[in-house]
């Protein structure tokens, strides 16, 4: 994995009005013998997204002033992440949810250790090999129907998680610059 590509990265905004704000931290542990990313499952009784894979993140709030801070913050609340430990490399193009939310995802190095999760938010913290994300056998396009709308959305299948939706449009954006991966 080329993180060196992220950090040379020029990111594009949406620019879209009216949609509610929010950040995520893409999660790299990145080792010698091993690359994993970061995922957390979310539990089934949010409001929104419940029981789909994320990055850790959320809503920006007021007090935050820019969405990197807004990234640290619900990080450390869903997986119990300190600021001091999430090595920021670089940020990738916004992405807009169904629910009419702008996400600004940032890519960060974190440390290889456990994660203690929020039990009312996350249902499960989940690392998986970035080799086993790129395997031919894992990805595909899918058409989903959203009201009048049909679009083409990526899904990653992985062991017996399904990775969709905003989640995955980052994923491959990650996965694009960085790795030699192909779909």
């Amino acid at each position: 994995m080329d993180t060196e590509k992220i950090s040379r990265a020029v990111p594009k905004g949406l620019g879209v009005k009216g949609n509610s704000r929010a950040a995520v931290v893409v999660p790299l542990i990145l080792g010698e013998k091993k690359e994993e990313i970061l995922f957390t499952k979310r539990t089934d009784w949010l409001d929104e997204h419940p029981g789909q894979m994320s990055f850790p993140g959320g809503r920006y709030e007021q007090k935050d002033k820019i969405l990197k801070r807004t990234a640290i913050r619900e990080a450390g609340e869903e997986i119990g992440i300190q600021a001091h430990e999430i090595e920021f490399i670089g940020q990738l193009n916004e992405c807009e949810t169904i629910t009419k939310y702008t996400i600004t995802p940032f890519v960060a190095r974190i440390p290889d250790r456990e994660y203690d999760r929020n039990e009312e938010e996350v249902a499960e913290i989940v690392r998986y090999p970035i080799e086993a994300l790129i395997a031919g056998d894992c990805f595909e396009w899918k058409e989903h129907t959203n009201g009048k709308e049909t679009i083409l959305l990526p899904y990653f299948y992985i062991e017996e998680d399904t990775i969709w939706g905003a989640t995955a449009r980052i994923l491959v954006q990650l996965l694009e610059i960085t790795t030699e991966w192909k779909y």
